[in-house]
């Protein structure tokens, strides 16, 4: 086992090193599965595969499915899901969602949106396990907005066959922005950035009624856009990342009509303000008002002190067992030239007798090898809660549970020690 250092900067921790290993073969995609210290993917030997780490050096590959398509991988648009049953994983692979079921090495294959002209499925969620009921966004082409249409669609999968309950749109996706829909005990949230309020339905899309939409749409006065969010898998808190609503073509072209220099210095003005972001502690439960949507981090400052990821961070993911939050923080660049591609990973603890319940940042690194652009997929383990990084050849791990065994070294770092992961 690899020794862990954790070195403490006061308002932060550094823990290192990550496990390292390397395939040796392009490998870009990894996902959850439910198997106890494993990852899946679909990137090699054109088969499914289970990656067993038996050690911090060790790798083992377990084979569920091999040559069942032409292409098992190759140029398509995949999304995968978090864990959602004991034996199966589910997937989405352009127009196509795979469902496989790892004791029994059965796939079973099914086209959603066929056709040239129709779109790709770009999100995917389940709403019912029991009845293998799933909602799946396909985004369908608009040339008017230069973007996409996004079109949910609840559909039951049994019997080797699929049936579409019902289907709804959920906005429209540009380059700049697309606004977010989640699901929460059983029931379809979907942000209407034009009236920066939740609207609920169940699985008909029929409009229904959930406290954490109806607490949030009296919260949202003076709230100005809906950039990400992140819902606890047990506690009733989310985080919710608030931006600047996307700059129009009226905007622009105002400030662009000014006299030169005010004209860049108002485009500039406009870009800012879309990117100054928010991170909000959300707690639809809370009876007092006052705390139900707490702001944690802005440019303003931060709850954590000295830490501040400022407007820099993204892709807020819980560990399956509720105990751990990740994000990426692109203001470290380490000796990375891009940090926005190759961003350090921070890991938070989460402490449900906190007030505000996540504990003290820690830095895990970005991890990149030279040559390597930009993380290519993540995916948590459980039993250890582990969190997976690949990189398109390598794979990185930090065993979490390692950051509180009386075996660890930890090092208090003295006033003013350099922080490696800074500029």
């Amino acid at each position: 086992m690899s020794d862990t250092t954790i070195m403490d900067y006061g308002d932060y921790d550094i823990m290192l090193p990550p496990s390292m290993y390397a395939q040796w073969s392009e490998m870009n995609n990894i996902f959850a599965v439910p198997k106890d210290n494993m990852v899946g993917t679909n990137d090699l030997d054109n088969a499914i595969k289970l990656l067993e780490f038996k050690t911090d050096e060790d790798l083992k590959q377990h084979i569920v499915r091999k040559d069942f398509i032409e292409e098992v991988t190759g140029a398509y648009y995949f999304r995968f899901m978090p864990i959602w049953s004991k034996n199966e994983i589910a997937y989405a692979q352009s127009k196509g969602f795979l469902i496989v079921n790892i004791p029994e090495q059965k796939v079973e294959i099914h086209t959603i949106s066929p056709g040239i002209y129709t779109g790709n499925i770009e999100n995917l969620a389940i709403l019912d396990p029991e009845k293998r009921v799933f909602v799946l966004e396909i985004d369908e082409p608009n040339a008017e907005v230069d973007g996409f249409d996004k079109i949910l669609k609840v559909i039951r999968f049994e019997n080797n066959t699929f049936t579409v309950l019902a289907e709804h749109p959920a906005g429209v996706k540009t380059g700049v922005y697309t606004e977010p829909w989640f699901f929460y005990q059983k029931k379809i949230f979907i942000y209407n950035d034009s009236t920066t309020k939740i609207e609920v339905y169940d699985e008909n899309f029929k409009p229904t009624n959930h406290q954490l939409a109806e607490v949030f749409n009296r919260n949202q006065v003076g709230f100005r856009c809906m950039k990400e969010i992140a819902i606890h898998p047990t506690l009733p808190f989310a985080l919710i990342v608030e931006r600047g609503k996307p700059a129009t073509k009226e905007q622009l072209a105002a400030a662009r009509a000014l006299p030169a220099p005010a004209d860049e210095k108002a485009v500039d003005v406009i870009y800012a303000e879309v990117k100054r972001r928010t991170l909000y502690l959300f707690r639809w439960n809370e009876p007092d008002e006052k705390k139900q949507m707490v702001p944690l981090i802005s440019i303003a400052g931060s709850f954590w002190k000295s830490y501040n990821p400022a407007d820099r961070y993204s892709h807020l993911t819980f560990s399956p067992d509720g105990k751990w939050l990740v994000f990426r923080d692109g203001t470290m660049r380490g000796t990375n030239a891009d940090s926005e591609r190759n961003p350090v990973f921070v890991a938070v603890s989460i402490d449900a007798k906190n007030p505000l319940l996540l504990g003290k940042p820690v830095k895990l690194g970005y991890a990149m090898r030279d040559g390597a652009l930009e993380p290519k997929s993540t995916a948590w383990t459980t039993n250890p809660t582990a969190f997976i990084m690949c990189d398109g050849l390598v794979l990185y791990r930090w065993n979490l549970e390692r950051y509180r065994q009386p075996n660890a070294q930890k090092v208090k770092m003295p006033p003013g020690a350099t922080d490696p992961f800074m500029k």
